[in-house]
Order: C-alpha cells, then structure tokens, then sequence
C-alpha cells in the first residue's frame, strides 16, 4: 500500500494535478476571504465604532448635565425599531431594555468591544417565543457607581459569517477531494502510457526490434512522441538488418580462407623437415586459429546483443551444469596446481540456455585458472542472495582487477596488461556479460577473499539470475 503511495506521489501529472487544485483551493480562500470581510469585519468594524461614537456623547452629555438628565436621553433612544441596547446604572438606579443585568468587573479595557448573548423578544411580535441572539458591546465607567453600556444585535452578521466560513472549509475541501481524484485518474492514465513506452525500451534493450510504441491516434504531446519513436525503431531495425548481413557475410566470406589458410599450413608444417620452418609454420597456424576463434567469439557477441536466442531460455537446474563444469575442469586446475573447490547451497532453478551459461561460466573459470598463480585456489559457488535471486560466482585467488577498471573489463578487445600479461584477445568477459545481459542478469566483479596463505586481492566474478518466474 505504502508503495503505491509512494508511488503515485511520485508521478508528475499526480503532483501537478495537486498543484492545481492547491492554486484552486488557494484561490477560492483569497475570494471567500474578501467577501467575508467586505460582509462581515467591515460591518462589525463599523457597529464598534457607532458604538464608541454614542458611548461618546452619553459621556460628554453625563459630563455637562448629569446623570438624571442622561438617564431620561437614554430612556427617550431606548424606543422600539431603534435596534440600540442600553444598560445604564446611576446612584442605584437601574435603566435598561435589556432582559438582564450584565455583571461587569472593573472597567472594560479602553477601546475593546466585548460580545455577549441575551434573549431577543420579536417587536411585531410580542407573544412570539424569545430567541438567544449575539450582540456587539461596550461599556463605560460613569462616577463613581455607574456605568453605561451600549451593544447592537449581531445575530445576523454571526450567522452570515458561519456561513460564509462553512462555505469556504467546504468549498476547499472539495477541489482538494476533486484535485486528489482527478490527480490520481489522469496519473494513472497517464502512467499507463509511459509504462507503455519503458516496457517498449526494456524489449529494445533486450533486442526485440520488432517492437513498436502503442499510439491511439489522438494527436496528442505523447501520441507523437509514439509516432516519432517508432520511425526512429524502424531506422534502427533497417540498420540492425544491414549490420547483421554485412556480419554474416563477412562471416561467410572469412571464416573460410582462414580455415583454408590453418589447414594449409598445419599440412605444409607436417611436410617440412626443417624444425626451425616447422615451428614458424605452426605457430602461424596458431595465430590463424586465434583469427577464427577472436572472429566467431566477436559474431557470437554481436548475436547475443540482438537478444536472438532469448526465446530459447528454459527453466533448468544448474547444480547438474556446475557439476559437469567441475568435473571438466578439476583435471586442469590440479595440472596448474591450484585447488579447486565446487560449493553449492540449497535448491535452484532458472530460466537459460544451458550451452550458452556452460561457456559463459566455463570463461569465468578458464580466467581464473589462467590469471592465479600456482599454488592458489579456485572456487565456483551457486547460492541464494536476496529477494531470491541466484547467483553462481568464481572466486580466485589472483591479481583481482582494480575497482576503477571493472567496468572497462567488461568491453571488447579491453586487457589490463599492468596485472594480467597472459595471451589472450580480451573478449572473455564481454562474452560473458553479454549472456548475462541476454538472461537478464548481472555480471558483478569484485574483491576475492585474501587470507595469510593467498594474500593477493584475488578477484570475484558473479552471475546475478532475476528470481525464478514460472511460466
């Protein structure tokens, strides 16, 4: 579940679909906003200081003709339609068309309004039930025992104003919750295209040249792009056609003189009494078989990149091929005088092709032998690693190989001459790689495992296999 959060978090259509409605939702607060404070700060901005003004002039009328003069102004403001409520307290006497008496402990800062609830009657209506509304107020301190307040009804406003901030929540919530569902349709319809197109670049990269981009005709940004790539796939093919005849001609314009050219002088050396022009014929005769091998090693190579064979890949137990591996190259190892050890670690199965792994880890074991100095050891593994892949590993003893220069090794014609100064044409793990690369697998080269007695680096060659699918 995480997963898939994370993701769809991660599309970019689902990010800036979210964006959208983010802007959207940030949008509709900005205008909710200003209608709630042209509807509702400005009104009660606007009661406050009504009533600070009339608390004024009560003050200065109280301040020039007393209290029962007040009192009777205050009587006179208090009649009905007025919308105006008062409390006025003077020497213990009480006036007020409020229905109680608020309770005010000390002086009401200067300056600050205060809200309260009372029992609001119907004028029209006096036998009508009594509601509790909100009113606006404030209060002034007059003598020493009295004090006036004045306070509007803003029952209305505070409605309007809940309702305007419910509006606002909602309306968020909804191109929020309509962003998210939007967000996750187009992502994922959207992403259903793109993995379209890293489906078609994964078979491409496995040598399905055949393959070609899905388009739907709409015209759109992604539309072309299919059309563009599948022109592009079709010249690609073309060339791949013309490459691979001209390798196969070559092949077959070739590999035949060389062949004629080996048997010739194999046949000239075996009819030549001189010893001297005897060895000179054969070792030309070698360098004609080197010729052959170094040509068919590079034609296989170019073969496996095309991913021709990948549909010949079954499902087969490789403990019975190391085996057979072992036992081939046991003989060999103990005539260079390595030792040779064969380690194999529970059950496995894989999807290849038998011939191709047997040469591909047969190289693996023949570079060893060849670069480990006499006297040092030899080991061919197959073991599980994590999330159940298989891995088959030839561990030895020698030179190993720079971390710098891993990566390099794995090219054609590459020889690292400063640690490894045998004859050879330097194909040995580009053809490797490249069955591991045909069965979607890893070729993993790192550090051996030097000990006192086998103090050289050595170096570690493992064959990573993709977990085992049944078909």
């Amino acid at each position: 579940m995480f997963a898939s959060v994370r993701r769809l978090f991660n599309n970019t259509i689902f990010r800036l679909s979210m964006i959208a409605a983010s802007l959207f939702a940030f949008s509709s607060l900005v205008v909710l906003g200003y209608i709630y404070v042209a509807t509702v700060s400005v009104e009660i901005i606007n009661i406050d200081n009504r009533l600070k003004q009339e608390l004024d002039e009560i003050e200065a009328m109280y301040l020039e003709k007393g209290g029962d003069y007040t009192n009777k102004q205050i009587i006179h403001r208090m009649r009905p339609g007025q919308g105006t409520m008062y409390v006025y307290v003077h020497n213990n006497d009480f006036t007020s068309n409020i229905a109680f008496k608020p309770q005010l402990d000390g002086e009401p800062e200067r300056g600050r309004p205060f809200q309260f609830v009372y029992n609001a009657t119907n004028d029209t209506n006096p036998n009508a039930q009594a509601q509790i509304h909100r009113a606006r107020a404030r209060a002034r301190f007059m003598g020493r025992t009295g004090y006036i307040l004045v306070a509007r009804d803003v029952e209305l406003i505070m409605t309007t104003a809940e309702r305007v901030t419910r509006a606002l929540l909602i309306s968020i919530a909804i191109a929020l919750s309509l962003g998210l569902i939007s967000g996750i349709y187009v992502s994922r319809r959207f992403a259903r295209r793109v993995d379209a197109f890293n489906k078609l670049a994964t078979d491409i990269r496995a040598g399905d040249l055949k393959r070609r981009a899905p388009r739907d005709h709409s015209g759109d940004e992604l539309d072309d792009l299919a059309g563009h790539l599948n022109e592009m796939l079709d010249h690609i093919d073309r060339l791949m056609q013309a490459m691979r005849y001209a390798g196969d001609s070559i092949a077959h314009d070739l590999r035949s003189p060389l062949t004629r050219l080996q048997t010739r002088l194999e046949g000239a050396s075996a009819a030549v009494k001189d010893k001297a022009s005897r060895t000179v014929l054969l070792e030309a005769s070698d360098d004609a078989s080197q010729l052959l091998r170094t040509f068919e090693a590079v034609l296989r190579i170019a073969r496996l990149e095309t991913g021709e064979r990948r549909e010949m890949l079954v499902a087969l137990d490789p403990r019975a091929l190391l085996e057979d591996i072992a036992e081939l190259y046991g003989p060999s190892c103990e005539e260079a005088g390595h030792v040779f050890r064969l380690e194999i670690e529970g059950k496995h199965q894989l999807r290849a092709d038998r011939g191709l792994l047997s040469q591909a880890v047969s190289n693996l074991v023949e570079n060893a032998i060849k670069y480990t100095p006499k006297g040092g050891g030899i080991i061919l593994s197959l073991r599980k690693v994590k999330s159940g892949r298989t891995e088959i590993s030839v561990t030895d003893t020698g030179p190993g190989i720079p971390a710098g220069d891993r990566g390099r090794v794995k090219e054609r014609f590459v020889r690292l001459e400063e640690s490894r100064t045998a004859p050879g044409s330097g194909l040995g793990l580009a053809l490797v790689d490249a069955v591991a690369d045909l069965h979607r697998a890893q070729l993993e080269l790192s550090d051996g495992n030097p000990s006192e007695e086998h103090p050289l680096v050595g170096l570690r060659a493992a064959l990573i296999f993709p977990k085992f699918k049944r078909s």
